[in-house]
């Protein structure tokens, strides 16, 4: 006697199949995909080193809870495709340029963020080892990954971040060299990047100079107006001539002035009268206050009383004198 019928085992035998069927056409589903990070379109830096060495102190220095190796090109992977493809050795002095990764990571930090961080570092070492110059960089970044389109630490999210870190790694970088290893660059044959234009021989005026090393060979002509005097070779601040000015001061026409002849008319013989005023010593009975200045007043006249009239004090009759 059978425990199930023959309708209920064929049920439990397609519920027992099926997921094993789903699970098995999701593995045949083709893996995505991702571009390798690579830099060599981007300008290569040439270093007065004959040796690049690249180090990776991040596999002796590990960073805590790091999820970076996960990433389909982890981040110090991409630094040291980076280092290869911008950085080359260019000179035979003996010199080593050393490029250091200090620090390449991605952290899941909680509220669903991914944080990374790249630190690296460019010395170039004498032939004794010794550091004679330096120059580093620094790049962090935060990525917070859509939930609904999956895991925030997969690979998509992974790549994204570690893509973005990078392009901004090659911008600073480059900036970095170029501001503190400036002299330490050269060009493809080796000759430091703007020696080839100091030293540069000038000709006489209206000739026809070579081209510097490492130009291409266009002829260069020197105006037939430039100064005579000698050129140096150089061009560096402390032997450049000093050109004083010429000042021309302008020539200003003055006109003779010949002083205006006077006649003066002889006055030797001449006498000036002078006019004296004479205050009254007592004040006027007709204008008390004074009057008109009249310079040609004539004297008051004195009246005598008339003939035969005679008034003396006490008398009220006047005496007359006849016969």
């Amino acid at each position: 006697m059978t425990l199930f019928s023959r309708p209920l085992r064929l049920s439990l035998t397609a519920a027992l199949v099926l997921p094993a069927l789903l699970a098995g056409c999701a593995g045949d589903s083709k893996p995505v995909s991702f571009a390798p990070l690579t830099y060599d379109y981007l300008g290569q830096m040439h270093l007065n080193a004959s040796t690049l060495n690249i180090m990776d102190n991040t596999q002796t220095n590990p960073i805590a809870g790091d999820i970076g190796n996960r990433a389909p090109t982890p981040p110090a992977q991409a630094l040291r495709q980076m280092a290869q493809d911008r950085l080359a050795a260019g000179s035979s002095n003996g010199n080593t340029a050393q490029f250091v990764i200090d620090r390449a990571s991605i952290l899941h930090n909680a509220g669903g963020t991914l944080a990374g961080q790249m630190d690296v570092h460019l010395d170039i070492l004498s032939p004794g080892s010794t550091q004679t110059a330096h120059a580093e960089a620094h790049v962090t970044s935060n990525l917070r990954p859509d939930p609904s389109k999956g895991d925030v630490d997969s690979q998509a999210n992974l790549y994204e971040l570690t893509r973005d870190m990078m392009q901004h790694m090659n911008v600073e970088l480059e900036y970095q060299i170029r501001h503190s290893l400036s002299a330490w660059l050269v060009d493809a044959g080796g000759t430091p990047v703007g020696a080839a234009i100091q030293t540069q021989q000038l000709g006489a005026p209206g000739t026809t100079s070579a081209a510097p090393q490492g130009l291409s060979a266009t002829a260069v002509t020197v105006p037939a107006t430039a100064a005579t005097s000698a050129i140096p070779t150089s061009t560096t601040p402390e032997n450049a001539p000093i050109t004083t000015p010429t000042v021309t001061m302008p020539k200003v026409d003055v006109p003779d002035i010949t002083p205006p002849q006077v006649n003066v008319p002889d006055t030797s013989g001449v006498t000036q009268k002078a006019t004296t005023s004479v205050a009254p010593s007592e004040p006027d009975a007709i204008f008390p206050a004074g009057g008109d200045d009249d310079s040609t007043a004539k004297p008051a006249k004195t009246m005598s009383p008339k003939a035969g009239y005679l008034k003396l004090p006490g008398q009220t009759k006047s005496a007359t004198s006849g016969n």
